[in-house]
C-alpha cells in the first residue's frame, strides 16, 4: 500500500467516540478547527455534564460558526452510538461532504483499583463498552447511506502499553489488542472503497494516575508492565499527542493498517 497524506481542510462529518478525558478534548479541539466550513463535529460520551463543559470550550476557543458541534451521550452500554451518528448525519443532509471522519478514543481500566470484575455480567458489560460497541458504531458508519462516495478515514487510538501484558490488567489489555486487529482487517476489506485506516499510540500520558490496590496501597505503573524498556520514555501532554497524529496525516504521510506509535519519530 502506498503512503498517503490528507488535508484536513474538507467539508467532514467527525464522530469522536470517546471525548470526555484530557486526549480526547484535545482530539476534539484541533481536529474541529482544521475542518472546512460546512463541516459537523459529533462528539459521543456517556459522562453527560463533561461533554456539556467540553461544548463551552469548544464554542469560546474555536470562535467561529463555520463548523457545528453536535454532543451525544451514550447510553450505559454504549449501544445507541450509532443513533446518534445517523440523527447527526439526517440534520446535516445535502451539505456536500467530502470526507468522513471517525475517531475512537474509548477505553478505561476495567475498575479504579488493581482488581478486575469479578462476576460474569460485570466482564460481559466491560468488553461491551470496550470492544463490542466501538466495532458496532464503525460498522454502521461504514455502510451509513449518507456516507456513500464520501471519503473515509478511521482513527483507532491504542496503546504501546496497554496492547502488553499488564498484572492485573488481562481485561483491558485483551479488549485492546482486539480492536487493534478489528481496524487491521477493516484496512484489508474496505481498501478499495476508499476507506483509510490507522492505529494510533499517543505516548505515556503526562497526567497518567497511579492505580491502587484492594488495601488502598498506590501502585505504580513501573510495577504492572512487564517491559519496562516502555517506560523510560517521556512523558507525553495530550495537545502534543494530538497534534504529531495531525502531522502524521498531513505531512508526514502513513500507510492505511498500520500502527504508528507517537515515539517512532519525533518530528511535530
Amino acid at each position: 500500500m502506498a503512503a498517503k497524506r490528507m488535508d484536513l481542510n474538507k467539508r467532514t462529518f467527525l464522530v469522536l467516540s470517546g471525548g470526555s478525558n484530557p486526549l480526547g478534548q484535545s482530539l476534539a479541539m484541533e481536529f474541529s478547527r482544521r475542518l472546512a466550513p460546512g463541516s459537523l463535529a459529533l462528539i459521543l460520551d456517556e459522562d453527560e455534564q463533561k461533554l456539556l463543559e467540553m461544548q463551552e470550550l469548544l464554542l469560546q476557543q474555536l470562535k467561529t460558526q463555520s463548523v457545528e458541534i453536535r454532543m451525544g451521550k451514550l447510553n450505559e452500554n454504549h449501544s445507541n452510538g450509532w443513533e446518534l451518528m445517523e440523527e447527526a448525519l439526517e440534520a446535516m443532509r445535502d451539505t456536500g461532504l467530502e470526507r468522513s471522519i471517525i475517531l475512537h478514543n474509548e477505553g478505561v481500566a476495567a475498575t479504579e483499583m488493581l482488581l478486575e470484575p469479578q462476576t460474569n455480567q460485570e466482564w460481559l458489560n466491560y468488553v461491551q463498552k470496550q470492544l463490542y460497541a466501538p466495532v458496532a458504531l464503525s460498522q454502521k458508519w461504514l455502510q451509513s447511506k449518507h456516507l456513500k462516495q464520501v471519503q473515509k478515514l478511521a482513527v483507532n487510538v491504542t496503546s504501546s502499553v496497554m496492547v502488553r501484558p499488564l498484572v492485573h490488567g488481562g481485561l483491558l489489555c485483551s479488549c485492546k489488542r482486539a480492536r487493534d486487529m478489528y481496524f487491521r482487517a477493516m484496512a484489508a476489506e474496505e481498501s478499495r472503497s476508499g476507506v483509510n485506516v490507522i492505529s494510533y499510540a499517543p505516548g505515556l500520558m503526562d497526567g497518567h494516575k497511579s492505580m491502587c490496590d484492594e488495601n488502598g496501597n498506590e501502585i505504580n505503573l513501573e510495577d504492572l508492565v512487564a517491559s519496562k524498556q516502555l517506560l523510560q520514555q517521556p512523558r507525553v501532554q495530550p495537545r502534543q499527542a494530538t497534534l504529531k497524529l495531525i502531522n502524521i496525516l498531513e505531512e508526514i504521510s502513513f500507510v492505511s493498517g498500520h500502527d504508528v506509535d507517537y515515539y517512532d519519530t519525533f518530528v511535530l
